[in-house]
């Protein structure tokens, strides 16, 4: 019986500790907007590009257009860079007869050292190994123009980053969607609500700031076992709603080829 028992306990600690391991976890969310909204949960759907729907905002079109990459590096250099361009455009609904466009360009431009570099001394031509070839430079642009059905108005989401391992003190990362009058700054969120961040990546969300205060967020974590929420205050007017749910989308898309 004993031995029974023992069985018992393994089967069911193997049962529930996926469970508790994969838990839902909700990240860490400014109180008011808690207080102001409602998470909507997202659903994605496959294609050429994924799209997410989440309330009452449905992508219809989501089209990966023409990617393109170059490399280039001298003979004798060991450094080499790289450009990478993809271009894609998505349509999404909202209330009513509400249709935003977007069309998006994204561009990567890498600066690294090679491993291995051809070295020619005293009439000997040889491959000799980098000393440091971790070095590397990276920019990442990220623009996407927003239209709506509703007037002729055009939305700029801009995401741009720099990163480097030699200086690091120049290393910046921004995001904000403005039409030229009004702006909407983006941050990251990097806890869940129990303060504690993940434990294989950095970024579990984003929020949208507009003067200081936070008026819509969106829950993007990279581990595929947690869900996707958006949320939009309820002060928001159907055009803004609109807006930063379409820019939410770009960051559902666009994340993970985004730096933590």
């Amino acid at each position: 019986m004993k031995q029974k028992v023992i069985s018992l306990s393994i089967v069911f600690i193997l049962i529930v500790s996926p469970w508790e391991a994969s838990a839902q976890k909700m990240m860490m969310l400014n109180e008011d907007l808690k207080v102001n909204s409602e998470p909507l949960p997202v659903k994605s759907r496959g294609g050429s590009m994924l799209k997410f729907d989440f309330g009452i905002y449905k992508t219809v079109s989501a089209k990966a257009g023409w990617t393109s990459t170059t490399s280039k590096s001298k003979l004798f250099s060991s450094v080499e860079r790289s450009e990478s361009k993809q271009k894609s455009s998505v349509i999404i609904t909202g209330n009513g007869p509400d249709t935003a466009t977007i069309n998006i360009s994204l561009n990567i431009q890498s600066e690294e050292v090679r491993q291995m570099v051809i070295s020619i001394s005293k009439n000997r031509v040889a491959w000799e190994r980098e000393e440091d070839p971790s070095k590397i430079k990276q920019t990442k642009n990220l623009v996407a123009l927003i239209t709506t059905n509703r007037d002729t108005v055009t939305w700029n989401f801009i995401y741009v980053s720099r990163e480097s391992t030699e200086r690091t003190d120049q290393n910046e990362s921004f995001a904000f969607v403005t039409d030229g009058n009004k702006r909407f700054d983006i941050k990251k969120v990097t806890v869940w609500d129990n303060g504690k961040p993940p434990t294989l990546y950095s970024v579990v969300g984003f929020e949208f700031y507009a003067d200081g205060v936070v008026v819509a967020a969106l829950q993007n974590p990279m581990d595929t076992f947690q869900k996707k929420f958006v949320w939009l205050t309820n002060d928001l007017d159907e055009y803004m709603k609109l807006i930063l749910a379409t820019a939410s989308s770009v960051l559902f898309s666009f994340t993970n080829q985004l730096p933590d």
